[in-house]
């Protein structure tokens, strides 16, 4: 179906297969050539395929390039070394593939960019050191470009601080980042950017109005021959709009990164901080801390805030409708909170989503609990949520006791107790 759809928008269609050493690995690279009539004297532009394998989303961008006079270089590496698509392996793949295409891409001797998104920015800044510490032309690549990276080690117990992947203090390459507004780490970006800086990294930001992140990837059928009908096709016409300027958007971060700074000297790394931390998932008892608190509007438009006289359990839940995780546990939450009328309060907290759109979701929901909306992320920000969902249990003395980065059932016989143990009723 893939070579029909290709064939069908007049696109060339070559194989290449970079060895990977002597172990017999390979990267297996589909090459998007510019159509016949188009000159193909544009950048090379290698896109390190997302975790989640060809997508067409990013596929219609690549033939959007092409027909702009690149070339694209498509590489699936978690499928070329027969990995599963797992979190994990994804962010414990080393330089080497990644490296390697680079080192085989410089040989056509053209502006060469390496393009990638959400977890696989990882493997490919790791690709781009390995590659210098063996290159003698560190300009040959011009420089990556990042598209909503997750550059952490994983999701912490909720509240506390994620901690950055040790290759970003590694990197002193030159790199474009492409920030959704709506994103989950749009907050952390000032803090990310002082860290590339510090590692010596010419820094490019661009932020992607009005879109959360995966916004390239909602593209449900591919759009080979021309992005012009997105609007059409798309749910979100912010995002059909960033999606028909990305193809743009890449090309003219090529020249920022070839005219950025390009070390020669490869930075140490910190070998303690190259694989990812375990998940924590349940409730996990934290240091007692207040509680931020917050002053929102709920979808029936009243206030919503932690009360400071209740003498009982606030839980203080992110969530959003595109999280399968947050939908899953509303029904639990809800089964929770009907135990303890009087001496539990839930609020749903909305991250970055229109009323509008919760208000229709939520009809397929009968909660008791409020729904605030959380528009520009800065409460989900003060309690430092990293994941989604995020809950805090905040107990009468006004101080999270426990906090969750994970979904959960909420009705279990474990979550009782804990709630118990904080309204210092006794476990029958």
């Amino acid at each position: 179906m893939a070579a029909l759809l290709l064939a069908l928008a007049g696109m060339a269609r070559a194989e290449l297969a970079i060895p990977l050493g002597e172990s017999g690995d390979q990267l297996d690279v589909r090459v998007i050539e510019p159509p016949e009539g188009v000159s193909a004297d544009g950048p090379l532009v290698l896109w390190v395929v997302n975790q989640y394998g060809d997508m067409a989303g990013p596929d219609s961008v690549a033939h959007a390039l092409a027909r702009r006079g690149a070339t694209v270089w498509m590489v699936d590496v978690m499928d070329s070394l027969f990995l599963p698509r797992t979190d994990v392996n994804v962010r414990n793949v080393d330089g080497k593939p990644v490296g390697s295409l680079i080192q085989r891409a410089i040989e056509e001797d053209r502006p060469t960019v390496v393009v990638a998104a959400d977890r696989m920015a990882v493997p490919t800044l790791r690709g781009m050191r390995w590659w210098q510490e063996r290159t003698h032309d560190p300009d040959a690549l011009a420089g990556a470009v990042l598209i909503f990276p997750s550059l952490y080690r994983g999701a912490p117990v909720a509240g506390e601080e994620p901690e950055l992947f040790s290759i970003i203090d590694a990197t002193n390459l030159p790199v474009m980042l492409f920030q959704p507004e709506r994103g989950v780490y749009r907050h952390r970006l000032l803090d990310l950017r002082e860290r590339f800086l510090q590692a010596g990294s010419d820094l490019f930001v661009q932020v992607i109005p009005g879109v959360r992140d995966y916004y390239h990837m909602h593209l449900e059928q591919p759009q080979l021959d021309s992005l012009d009908q997105l609007a059409t096709v798309m749910e979100d016409p912010a995002e059909a709009r960033a999606v028909q300027a990305l193809p743009g958007d890449i090309l003219r971060s090529i020249p920022l990164l070839a005219g950025a700074d390009h070390p020669s000297t490869v930075r140490p790394i910190d070998p303690e901080r190259t694989t990812p931390v375990d998940r924590q998932t349940g409730l996990q008892p934290v240091e007692p801390q207040e509680a931020p608190d917050f002053e929102l509007t709920d979808l029936e438009g009243n206030p919503q805030g932690l009360d400071p006289d209740f003498d009982g359990v606030q839980i203080v839940n992110f969530w959003a409708t595109w999280c399968p995780a947050c939908v899953e546990e509303i029904p639990s939450m809800e089964r929770l909170a009907s135990r303890y009328p009087d001496q539990l309060k839930i609020y749903a907290i909305a991250f970055k989503q229109s009323p509008d759109h919760l208000r229709e979701f939520m009809q397929d929901f009968d909660v008791s609990f409020p729904v605030p909306v959380d528009p520009d992320g800065q409460v989900a920000a003060k309690y430092d949520a990293f994941a989604f969902p995020s809950s805090f249990l905040v107990a009468a003395d006004g101080r999270i006791h426990y906090s969750v980065n994970a979904g959960i059932i909420w009705d279990t016989e474990e979550v009782d107790a804990i709630v118990r143990e904080l309204l210092e009723i006794e476990v029958e």
